[in-house]
């Protein structure tokens, strides 16, 4: 079937794939004759495809760099500089005697005098105008008039870089010739080249740890190095995604005044090196912070995941995330034929180190301290009785019987809400098939759905302790660091305590990262508020917050000094006598007034005697304003937006960016 819009293929051609004439970045076959709908991805344009890294936030792929010029050097720069190129002229005449004293004072006479003092007024002028980089890109953007359009015809195309320099640099051309085969096939995918890359650039320095690596890929090709899941690519994407840069396209940035203007009319992404400083989401239900924000997010984070570079869990409360062939561990205590378990320990090293996670998990908020104590010391001696007299932990109901002979009837009671027949399996399942927190040390891609509808406080606990265990998990000394480790939590407000909000900055060093949506600040617990919104690096709102988020959002963001312009206006009576005074053309009789009112000059009324004088004066003053006032964001976010600020780990952060999800 021949694809509707698209050109003919120029002159005859054989059979075979050749780049997409509709222009995507794609290959399409075709078949001699005509284009077919069978296509596959172009590796190769896509790996020496443009790029440009320089802003948080800004997608790098596909990016022409004199437009990200032009977004630097803004309205605001470009008149600075016109500025003091007026100024220059001005200059050159008011200090003309006095820097000729002072040039000929230590020897400079005639032309070089003047030549000097040119270059030092233009030079001071230039600086402090920032000529440069205003020239740069005005000459970028019409350099092509005055010839340079000619010459770059004239220049052939430079060719395409060698995908695999590194291997034939090394002399192993074999192993080379076996993935620009799969290349040529479309076997090679973009999870594919980035996932053998990482392991040859990782080897370089190391011969023989390199000629392992070749050795690999000449026995297994594109499938060197394969995720333990055999996957290649994920099942669908939502999102559009470039694993060179690790970044995820989440939407447009708009064109409003308000946008900073590196990012103003720019595709808007997201990468894991801003995930890495946490991020808080939110909007309320319906504002698609899900399926527009955070699906993307974990669709990236399970590319990585294949690409032998990330983990990620996802607490699921109403089904969001269900996608079928998504996730490794797909835990689902409402599916009876789901055949994955919880470890109630969550793999943990000690007696002590258990019981304290899963005490925070099973204890309701605001307990008295005393009872918070009792409840931990008794979880501490049950687990250590019954580690040293079986070499293992307890299962849900041994656990249970050992806290009945004495333990706080509190504890006993919370752990009973877990004892439920769907429960039990998921706690006491086959060690084999239950999922231990400890296991994201290694690529992998897990999904907890929570049984909210059949029993609301046991989904609570488990997603409590899920949530506590990963930041216990990612705070340990001997963690991966090599891999990123992500946690998505939807209505995390209700999983949040004390314990994973101080992890918050322990997960930035281990190179993890939270992703908390909730509908309100008012679901977190009063006494955390803060600290959650001080330890989450980037922040996301959508529209339809309420006035006490917004106020707690922008006062986050901060006021900047901004120029306020007043325009005042009043009227000046004076009294008068005689004759009318003007111009001469205006010295005529009162009766000929009437006739000439439309003539230019000063109108005098002659109403008893007395003149009116309209007066007009302009005044500008700095004041501070919000970067975005609690009222602009209540009011002036649009359906289908988001206002993101981002923060990178060394310290960098972007102002509030107004994002059209849909863009």
């Amino acid at each position: 079937m021949t694809t509707q819009g698209q050109a003919p293929a120029p002159g005859p051609l054989p059979p075979g794939w050749y780049a997409d004439p509709a222009g995507h970045p794609q290959l399409r076959y075709w078949t001699g004759t005509k284009w077919t709908e069978r296509t596959r991805p172009d590796v190769q344009a896509w790996v020496h495809g443009p790029r440009l890294v320089d802003v948080p936030g800004v997608f790098a792929y596909g990016r022409d760099p004199r437009q990200a010029a032009a977004a630097r050097v803004g309205r605001e720069s470009r008149q600075r500089a016109l500025r003091y190129l007026m100024y220059a002229p001005l200059a050159l005449v008011v200090l003309a005697v006095p820097a000729g004293i002072i040039l000929t004072s230590i020897g400079l006479h005639g032309f070089p005098l003047w030549v000097v003092f040119i270059v030092l007024v233009l030079g001071a002028c230039g600086w402090a105008g920032g000529w440069v980089p205003v020239g740069r890109v005005l000459w970028e953007q019409h350099g092509d008039r005055f010839g340079g359009a000619a010459r770059r015809r004239k220049a052939l195309p430079p060719p395409k870089p060698d995908m695999w320099r590194d291997l034939r640099s090394a002399g192993h051309v074999a192993a080379a010739s076996r993935l620009d085969a799969a290349a040529d096939h479309g076997e090679l995918t973009d999870v594919d080249y980035v996932r053998v890359t990482r392991v040859i650039r990782q080897a370089q320095g190391d011969d023989d740890r390199l000629a392992a690596a070749a050795a690999e890929i000449e026995d297994a090709g594109a499938h060197a190095w394969l995720h333990a899941s055999g996957q290649r690519d994920l099942p669908a994407r939502l999102g559009e995604h470039d694993l060179m840069t690790g970044q995820v396209r989440l939407g447009v940035a708009s064109r409003t005044g308000k946008n900073p203007a590196t990012h103003a009319g720019q595709t808007f992404a997201l990468d894991a090196e801003v995930l890495r400083t946490s991020l808080l989401v939110i909007g309320p239900p319906g504002s698609g912070k899900s399926r527009s924000f955070a699906r993307p997010i974990v669709e990236l984070l399970g590319l990585q995941t294949l690409t032998n570079m990330a983990s990620v869990v996802v607490i699921d409360p109403r089904g969001d995330y269900a996608l079928p062939g998504f996730f490794d561990v797909d835990i689902d205590p409402g599916n009876p034929e789901s055949p994955w378990g919880f470890d109630l320990y969550g793999g943990a090293r000690n007696p002590a180190e258990a019981a304290d996670r899963l005490a925070g998990a099973l204890l309701p908020p605001g307990v008295e301290p005393e009872a918070d104590a009792a409840a931990h010391n008794a979880l501490d001696a049950a687990l250590s009785w019954f580690r040293e007299r079986e070499s293992r932990y307890p299962t849900l109901r041994e656990l249970i019987a050992e806290l009945d002979q004495g333990g706080p009837r509190l504890l006993v009671e919370r752990l009973r809400l877990l004892d439920r027949p769907a429960l039990v399996d998921l706690f006491d399942g086959p060690p084999d098939r239950r999922f231990s927190m400890r296991e994201i040390d290694k690529p992998l891609r897990v999904r907890i759905a929570l049984p909210e509808g059949a029993h609301p406080q046991a989904a609570r606990i488990l997603a409590r302790l899920a949530v506590s265990q990963f930041v216990q998990t990612v705070s340990a000394p001997d963690v991966d660091r090599s891999i990123f480790k992500g946690l998505v939590v939807d209505d995390a407000g209700r999983f949040v305590d004390e314990y994973v909000v101080q992890g918050l900055q322990r997960a930035r060093a281990a190179n993890a990262g939270l992703i908390l949506l909730a509908q309100s600040m008012r679901e977190f617990p009063e006494d955390l508020r803060a600290t959650v919104f001080a330890n989450t690096g980037c922040k996301a709102v959508f529209a339809g917050i309420d006035p006490q988020d917004a106020a707690y959002i922008a006062d986050f963001w901060g006021k900047q000094w901004v120029p306020e312009t007043t325009v005042t206006t009043g009227q000046e009576h004076t009294t008068r006598s005689g004759t009318i005074t003007g111009p001469p053309e205006r010295r005529r009789s009162a009766q000929s007034l009437g006739r000439n009112t439309k003539r230019p000059g000063q109108l005098l009324a002659l109403t008893g005697g007395s003149s009116v004088a309209h007066q007009r004066s302009v005044s500008t003053r700095p004041v501070e304003r919000y970067v975005w006032s609690p009222s602009e964001i209540i009011n002036e976010i649009p359906t289908g937006h988001a206002l993101i600020s981002l923060a990178t780990a060394d310290g960098f952060r972007t102002p509030p960016v107004l994002v059209d999800l849909r863009g």
